[in-house]
């Protein structure tokens, strides 16, 4: 009876074993990617090289004391069915450095004609000037086919309460299911932004199109938060896993021993 226990624990060890370098193996490749994300995202590889410059001076203290908190793309998420067209539509606007103030903004442009080569944009976080939204004409809803881009769209952290009114082409902008939508509203609403699925947008008489060839800072910074998550499910499954061959092992060893002792015991009977 403990023969055929001690051979059954071998063998549920052997698949204990086998799942547990399966789960270190996934554990690893997941690790490898997220730490791979978090260093193109820490070091803005996706940014302008005039943005990244910028942050370089200011890690190495040559930035006359500004203190920018982030691009406008570290403070905003998407709904991933519209995270390409967003990322194409706003590629300039994600961009954007954020400074604390106005004063912060006006040092970074002395800095960017300054020291610096090439052109930069800065968003204020806090202004003290009245900030009230103009009321323009809005398209309708057109039964779905028409979707606001601020309704899938959400500031996070310290720009939570931004106005979004202060930038307009996020604030008017639509997301059109076909281009024959986004046409004929464009030039019926010339104050607003017209977007398609696959990133085309239709402004006044105007459209804008094309493909990115790299992925964007939206979709790096879900995907890690994604990862992350899946990360931390497989630290936990690994574990569990490791927890129970080590268990088997233990169990394995006991068994060992009373077979042993059996062995023992059976061997002086038959002396006897």
């Amino acid at each position: 009876s403990v023969e055929a226990e001690l051979q059954g624990r071998r063998g549920e060890l052997n698949t204990s074993r086998l799942a547990f370098d399966h789960l270190r193996h996934e554990y690893s490749r997941v690790k490898a990617r997220r730490d791979s994300l978090e260093e193109i995202i820490q070091h803005r590889s996706y940014t302008t090289e005039t943005v990244k410059r910028l942050f370089t001076a200011v890690e190495a203290g040559a930035a006359e004391g500004l203190q920018p908190v982030g691009v406008l793309a570290d403070f905003l998420e998407v709904d991933p069915q519209f995270e390409k067209a967003t990322e194409e539509f706003l590629h300039d606007e994600l961009e954007f450095v954020v400074v604390r103030n106005w004063d912060d903004a006006e040092k970074g442009v002395g800095l960017m004609r300054g020291n610096l080569n090439g052109r930069a944009t800065f968003l204020a976080e806090h202004t003290d000037s009245s900030e009230a939204a103009v009321d323009l004409p809005q398209p309708p809803s057109w039964d779905g086919s028409l979707t606001k881009l601020t309704s899938a769209l959400r500031f996070t952290n310290g720009l939570t309460e931004l106005p979004k009114h202060l930038l307009p082409r996020i604030a008017n902008c639509y997301v059109a299911t076909d281009r024959s939508l986004a046409r004929q509203l464009s030039t019926q609403f010339p104050h607003c932004w017209f977007l398609t699925p696959d990133g085309s947008s239709y402004h006044g008489r105007a459209v804008s199109g094309g493909k990115e060839s790299t992925v964007g800072p939206l979709a790096l910074k879900r995907e890690l938060r994604e990862i992350t998550a899946v990360e931390q499910v497989k630290q936990t499954e690994m574990a569990a896993a490791q927890t129970a061959v080590a268990e088997l092992e233990a169990t394995i060893a006991q068994l060992s021993e009373r077979l042993e002792q059996l062995r023992t015991e059976q061997q002086g009977h038959e002396k006897n």
